[in-house]
């Protein structure tokens, strides 16, 4: 996920019959705990070698699709992007970056929360769904999400969004049980905060909504028009007071609270953004919200 750099600095294909009932995980939580702690790598590379060995495990067949991207060495990104359901028809994409940020003395952070319980998590949301559509579901795991949303936007250059029906981004889901999303994705998104919202009711899941919300890889697709939301996860006091941060965000003039600052903001970009940050029943919710939402999703598209 990408804060605000300001805020930053001051804060410091097969069957297609569609199911309309639950479907269940094909991992535990401790599974997929422990998928996440693949991710930590000293490399890119071997991060995007974890992504396509936790694919190929899944079953998903996936395509590699590399654009210029901004890393020194080397300069070429690589987006990974499984396609799953009927040939045709209009598409629920499934995003989230795999990515993570590189710190002074080019030390790759482990980038746990951020991002690779996201991507573990959609996943299994894309295996769980895969063959139940009515429409296509593209599954599009992003690289250089860190260094300004490239490959999203590379992926859009390339493709464009004509054809997208939803897009739900998954971005920062490894603790906490409290759903967050975003209302700032244009009025072609409402229906998917009212299918968010429904999702919630139905699961009795609790979650709040942000006036204002970090960008992540949903601002490149809501630039393009497309329908977006982009869905995190916190623990409730803490998705309370990152709300709160970012409605009223501190300036130079009037420096904040040190009490008032979200601990997300000392986690992500970080070296303590390990597997220990991570919490199990955290992975499993993130992939259960997102495997309904695909399917409340597919069930309303035309």
């Amino acid at each position: 996920m990408r804060y605000p750099l300001g805020l930053l600095a001051v804060a410091v294909a097969a069957c297609t019959t569609p199911l309309t009932g639950p479907l269940p995980p094909t991992a535990t939580p401790q599974e997929l705990h422990s998928r996440v702690g693949a991710f930590a790598q000293p490399t890119q590379d071997g991060r995007l070698a974890t992504l396509k060995s936790q694919l190929e495990a899944a079953g998903l067949a996936y395509t590699v699709e590399d654009f210029d991207g901004k890393r020194p060495t080397p300069a070429r990104g690589y987006n990974v992007v499984v396609r799953t359901g009927p040939e045709s028809g209009r598409e629920i994409l499934l995003t989230a970056h795999y990515d993570a940020v590189v710190l002074p003395g080019d030390k790759l952070v482990d980038g746990a929360i951020d991002n690779a319980a996201s991507v573990v998590a959609v996943i299994e949301t894309a295996k769980r769904v895969a063959g139940r559509t009515r429409h296509p579901v593209r599954l599009i795991l992003m690289d250089q999400e860190e260094l300004g949303l490239v490959g999203a936007e590379a992926w859009v250059a390339a493709h464009g969004v004509g054809n997208v029906g939803a897009v739900i981004n998954a971005d920062v889901n490894g603790n906490g049980l409290t759903l967050i999303y975003g209302l700032n994705n244009g009025a072609q998104s409402l229906f998917m905060i009212d299918a968010v919202k429904a999702v919630c009711a139905e699961r009795a899941v609790s979650c709040l909504d942000f006036p204002e919300y970090p960008p992540s890889d949903d601002q490149v697709f809501a630039a393009a028009g497309a329908p977006v939301i982009s869905i995190a996860h916190q623990p409730g006091a803490e998705a309370e007071k990152l709300r709160a941060f970012l409605l009223n965000p501190p300036t130079a003039q009037a420096p904040p609270d040190p009490a008032s600052i979200p601990e997300v903001f000392t986690l992500i970009h970080a070296p303590n953004d390990t597997l220990a940050r991570v919490e199990p029943e955290t992975l499993a919710q993130a992939a259960d919200i997102f495997t309904a939402l695909v399917m409340k999703l597919d069930a309303q598209l035309p």
